[in-house]
């Protein structure tokens, strides 16, 4: 290459080029004007001053050769310069370079293609296996198969998916567009009684819940959720929805879910019931889950939370029993909720209400003192049956008033609950009994060990049950207490609706219990509830108690 000469040859070159050029310089010629400001030589040494004296010219001269012999002392050793351009011989050269990029642009291209083509192979081959079974997919053999040249049927998407943990198990696209998360609730029972030999009720381990939870997004604003329940020897879909959420303060929701009546239902996750179970008025007159559709929102104007919809309203069931829909509308009011870490920035109060005509039996036909809407006979403890022929006829216009409030470790909410419902005896359905309902219950909590509360929930544990060197721990503990009273008209027993020589019309409820948090997803609750009955009610065939005790012990876990 022109850049890389032999050291040895460029000075060989130069040293004769040298010569001339002193010689030449040597020769006389008149000196130009501004040389003779030039800066004098050196002193002589005392040799030269015994020689003839130079004149400024041989001075200029001699400096000149100093000057010449340094640059060339300068210049690369002919072995540096030799290595030098061996290494850039072994440089590629540029227009290599470039026809190497040409050629990789290319090959990225056809790969680009190749996976295209690969794609468009697997969905092919995916929608032959699905289509060829028909019912699996909704596609028949004489269907068109999915295909990216039309858009219906859809094309089958490829798109990659991320894992994490937490909330519960959750596969994700990396655009968080869609998702499908997992979730489980088991509850595990050890429930016995103060009083022996009780008939139908007894003392048992159970599974009162067992949930499997999926839910997630079909884009960001489609949100699915799909729960499949085992609870009280019953299996089934406990909720099934669709929502729509663009903006948190109106979203549409249409399925079967948790209606939006009583606060401790609509906002109080069931994990986090403090006593593990509701009180007496949700377990007997709680619309519990229900199909219907309702448009609601959240944290409106920073302070409001409502929901308003049609349901089937008959309790906990898959269908409606009667032609009538009815109403359920909620109201929350957080006044101070903007005012970060005030104490009263966790203050709520707002009501609910159900409003509609009924035509069915009575649901639940055994009014108990702790088992849910449906629970199983052999769980909770009853203090009111209604005769069997009996169904609910006519209006059922139920509300509740409530208030709540968290600040630090403690929870405290209440509710008075009020309203009618009309009954009638089968045989004389134009007869109706305006039955009065009045109930009322005081909760509150308070977390021992210094965790901070804004609502009910799990609770995150400063220091998690752990007996591992170095990360010991004894997870979070609260404690916890509700008195709850329940009080029916006295037409329920003039009426004919149920026999006031086995049963009683007023029961008081009063719960103490202390729950052990492991961790965020593990709970053991040991709850001690006593009933107090109006009158006697029978507890086994010619029995008759006053009260009743239940200790309840509980293994809970939920991710």
């Amino acid at each position: 290459m022109a850049r890389s000469g032999d050291g040895g040859r460029i000075r060989h070159r130069l040293l004769p080029l040298l010569g001339l050029l002193i010689v030449g310089l040597g020769a006389p010629r008149r000196a130009p004007a501004q040389e003779s400001t030039a800066p004098p030589s050196s002193p002589p040494s005392p040799s030269s001053a015994a020689s003839a004296p130079r004149t400024s010219r041989e001075a200029e001269l001699e400096e000149r050769l100093r000057q010449m012999e340094a640059l060339i002392k300068r210049m690369p050793d002919p072995e540096q310069v030799r290595r030098l351009e061996e290494r850039l011989r072994m440089l590629p050269d540029p227009e290599h370079v470039r026809q190497l990029e040409s050629t990789v642009q290319q090959l990225s291209a056809q790969v680009d293609q190749l996976s295209t083509r690969l794609r468009q192979s697997e969905a092919a081959a995916v929608s032959e296996e699905v289509g060829a079974g028909g019912s699996a997919s909704g596609v028949g053999p004489p269907a068109e198969l999915p295909s990216s040249r039309f858009d219906m049927p859809e094309p089958i998407p490829n798109i990659p998916a991320m894992t994490r943990f937490g909330p519960g198990f959750q596969i994700r696209s990396p655009d968080d567009e869609y998702d499908i998360q997992f979730h489980d609730l088991t509850q595990l029972d050890g429930r016995f009684y103060g009083i022996p030999n009780q008939k139908p009720v007894t003392d048992t381990f159970t599974i009162p819940r067992q949930w499997f939870i999926f839910s997630g997004h079909l884009s960001r604003p489609y949100e699915y959720y799909l729960s499949i329940a085992e609870a009280f020897e019953a299996f089934s879909i406990l909720d099934v929805f669709l929502n729509v959420n663009y903006d948190r303060r109106l979203q549409f929701r249409i399925g079967r879910f948790k209606s939006p009546f009583t606060y401790e239902f609509w906002g109080v996750p069931t994990p986090g019931l403090p006593n593990g179970e509701w009180s007496l008025f949700f377990n007997n007159f709680g619309m519990s889950r229900d199909l219907g559709t309702i448009l609601w929102g959240e944290s409106v104007a920073g302070r409001v939370d409502y929901a308003a919809g049609i349901f089937n309203s008959t309790p906990n069931s898959q269908f409606d029993l009667s032609n009538p829909k009815s109403v359920i509308a909620y109201l929350n009011f957080a006044p101070f909720r903007p005012v970060r870490d005030s104490a009263l920035e966790n203050f709520n109060i707002g009501g609910s209400l159900v409003a509609g005509d009924q035509d069915h039996v009575p649901i639940p036909q055994a009014l108990r003192t702790i088992v849910p809407t449906a629970g199983a006979s052999a769980l909770g403890v009853p203090f009111l049956a209604f005769n069997d022929n009996v169904v609910v006829s006519g209006p059922r216009n139920l509300w509740s008033l409530h208030t709540a409030y968290y600040y630090g470790g403690l929870t405290l909410y209440g509710e008075w609950q009020s309203g009618f419902q009309d009954y009638a005896l089968r045989n004389q359905t134009n007869s109706r009994v305006h039955l009065p309902i009045e109930s009322f219950y005081v909760q509150a909590a308070y977390l021992l060990t210094g965790e901070r509360v804004a609502s009910r929930g799990m609770v995150k544990p400063l220091r998690p049950f752990d007996l591992r060197p170095g990360r010991f721990g004894l997870g979070a503990w609260e404690v916890a207490f509700r008195y709850s009273g329940l009080s029916l008209g006295r037409q329920v027993f003039t009426a004919g609706l149920a026999d006031p020589n086995l049963w009683t019309n007023q029961v008081f409820t009063t719960d103490v219990g202390i729950s052990w948090y492991w961790n965020q997803h593990i709970r053991v609750l040991f709850d001690w509830q006593h009933a107090g009955f109006g009158t006697p009610v029978t507890y086994r065939p010619g029995g008759f108690a006053r009260t009743s005790d239940l200790f309840l012990l509980r293994f809970q876990v939920w991710f």
